[in-house]
């Protein structure tokens, strides 16, 4: 779907939804765009970055926005072009809400009058309200990790938990990469256009790097936290399994004692108490004796220390 936006004095809004074949010729004929431009914007595992046409004046950007309704990532591109004072934004199912924050960004970010607005104040105050995402989504993660670890500690079935932070991990894995990708993104476009930008673009990027690089810090940190509890957790279920494996090596060395008792005198070979009336009395005596000495040795050597 090709919709453009409401009108603005000094550019046009094009909003690229699922685009057709159809749209996309419509694209390259009518607005100068290239095939390859619109592959890299459409593309739901495309990286972020900055791609440059110079000979057609278009400046792409391509940026990980968080998608908390994806099946298949934490996080998806969203593409944003720039050419002949025109903005296109390119969206999916998943991504489609990003154009309706860039319309309504409800941030605290200074506004330029809707007279002298560019396509990048635009772009820019929406990506501030896409930033703060990331730190919600990872305040998230750690409440639920707390969540988890505080089942971790009532609950004896510990599998399903410790899967759960698996989940986590893996989607702050997504969360780090993104927003290390949109940071280098960030710095390019300030570099690239720094002779082009205002001075309150300049801020809003800047700002927008705050946000990014507080993500950053707060995604390391979740992340160490979720790994040192998955790793205490880890070494708490091998302690676990040694113990058995202690207790399971205890018992069979003192059943043992039974076995080799009444292997001896199912031997053909004179042994004592063996024509005795009340012979099997001695051969239990013998067995339990066995046994206790075998369980005094191995409590003595710490076998039943957990």
């Amino acid at each position: 779907m090709l919709k453009q936006h409401q009108p603005f004095p000094k550019f046009e809004w094009f909003q690229v939804f699922d685009v057709t074949p159809s749209e996309r010729q419509t694209l390259i004929d009518k607005y100068g765009l290239t095939d390859e431009l619109i592959f890299y914007a459409t593309d739901p595992n495309e990286s972020a970055r900055m791609e440059y046409d110079k000979a057609r004046d278009i400046m792409l950007m391509i940026f990980d926005i968080v998608t908390p309704d994806s099946e298949r990532a934490a996080t998806e591109p969203m593409g944003i072009l720039f050419k002949d004072h025109r903005l296109f934004t390119f969206t999916r199912s998943t991504t489609t809400f990003a154009d309706h924050i860039l319309e309504e960004p409800n941030n605290n970010q200074v506004q330029v009058d809707h007279d002298q607005i560019e396509p990048l104040d635009i772009v820019l105050n929406g990506l501030y309200s896409l930033a703060t995402d990331y730190v919600g989504a990872i305040v998230g993660i750690n409440r639920r990790r707390k969540g988890i670890q505080d089942r971790l500690t009532q609950s004896k079935s510990i599998q399903k938990e410790i899967n759960s932070l698996l989940d986590l991990e893996t989607s702050l894995i997504y969360f780090l990469n993104s927003l290390r990708s949109d940071k280098v993104l960030l710095l390019e476009l300030k570099r690239h256009e720094a002779n082009n930008l205002t001075l309150l673009q300049s801020e809003h990027i800047d700002d927008i790097l705050v946000e990014v690089s507080q993500g950053i810090d707060m995604a390391e940190m979740a992340q160490e936290v979720i790994n040192s509890v998955s790793s205490a957790y880890s070494n708490l279920v091998n302690s676990d399994l040694n113990w058995t494996m202690k207790l399971l090596t205890v018992y069979s060395i003192v059943l043992t004692v039974p076995t080799i008792v009444s292997g001896f005198y199912g031997e053909n070979v004179e042994l004592p108490f063996m024509h005795a009336d009340n012979g099997w009395i001695y051969t239990i005596g013998i067995t339990v004796l066995g046994m206790a000495l075998a369980f005094i040795i191995l409590w003595r050597a710490g076998f039943f220390k957990k």
